[in-house]
């Protein structure tokens, strides 16, 4: 397979998202995993490693400016406390912006997930 042809397979993975094709990810996915991994390696023991230091200082702008634009709570009308666990509580929730209610994990820290389901 040529690197234009896998080029071109890359690039329908993420545009055409997982909607579309079950091996897709999200392009929010792909920006979670980013700011995970910079989080990780920012409280981890590594993060004085050279290509961990280096790797952080590229991303900080990034993952900075990608924490302040999440989706937070305000963001989301609560409609019901579905329950509550060590972790946070799991509620439904309208998302004001889009009118859509998802199933929301809300974590103690302050991250959302929420389920694949529309209604």
């Amino acid at each position: 397979m040529s690197a234009e042809v896998r080029l071109r397979t890359l690039d329908q993975l993420v545009l055409a998202g997982p909607r579309h094709n079950d091996d897709a990810m999200s392009v929010e996915s792909l920006l979670d995993v980013l700011v995970c991994l910079f989080d990780e390696c920012s409280s981890s023991a590594i993060r004085r490693e050279k290509n961990v230091s280096e790797f952080r200082e590229w991303a900080r702008p990034f993952a900075d400016k990608m924490k302040q634009m999440r989706l937070h709570r305000d963001d989301f009308e609560m409609l019901k406390v579905i329950g509550r666990g060590a972790f946070g509580e799991v509620s439904v929730k309208k998302q004001l912006f889009l009118k859509m209610t998802r199933n929301y994990l809300i974590m103690h820290t302050g991250f959302l997930f929420f389920s694949n389901f529309d209604k």
